[in-house]
């Protein structure tokens, strides 16, 4: 990557951003084109390349600055010292809400890269991979659904929860971060009060 990318206007470098994101999370590193990018943004292939080299050093420093920022942006947020699962699921929904404003599909983009199947580019994002499954790992082991005892019926309920705001945001792409985020909520305060009835 050129560095001098970074001695852009600030509003240059996210419209360019957000068009590499938007193009990767709705195509996967395989079928996005840096058309798809040029169409997004309305800067010219050539620049992308001026500065990435090719759509595998866009895609690198895409999911480099997203694991980043987002890394960041929970670092603001989220309180590790809360035990309780459903709070601290709550707090990382807002931190992506936060994230949304900004990048839109910044997101979509990192759940997309989760399923990425290039060996090559999982080769190059291999560490910074790494680091960010390793954060989010961390934020979660320590909180805990508490009042029930059963581990495998609290993993469910886990993997329940996870599996239906995945959908709903994704769903919801492009609206309101708030607004996403105020329903967010209030599937996780419905599960909350549904394992206390159990």
């Amino acid at each position: 990557m050129n560095e001098k990318f970074f001695d852009l206007a600030r509003e240059k470098q996210d419209r360019m951003i957000n068009g590499a994101l938007e193009a990767f999370a709705k195509n996967g590193y395989r079928h996005a084109t840096t058309d798809d990018m040029v169409k997004a943004v309305g800067v010219s292939k050539g620049l992308w390349f001026h500065y990435f080299g090719s759509k595998e050093g866009i895609y690198v420093f895409t999911y480099d600055y997203s694991v980043k920022y987002m890394l960041l942006e929970l670092s603001a947020v989220v309180d590790e010292s809360k035990t309780d699962y459903f709070e601290m699921v709550r707090q990382i929904e807002q931190t992506k809400a936060r994230v949304r404003k900004n990048y839109p599909y910044m997101t979509e983009f990192l759940k997309v890269a989760e399923r990425e199947q290039d060996e090559e580019i999982l080769e190059k994002t291999e560490d910074v991979r790494r680091v960010y499954h390793e954060r989010i790992d961390g934020l979660l082991k320590g909180a805990e659904i508490e009042n029930i005892s059963d581990r495998a019926r609290r993993e469910r309920i886990k993997k329940m929860l996870e599996y239906s705001l995945e959908g709903m945001t994704r769903d919801k792409q492009g609206a309101d971060p708030d607004a996403v985020y105020r329903e967010v909520k209030t599937y996780i305060d419905l599960m909350r009060d549904m394992t206390r009835g159990l």
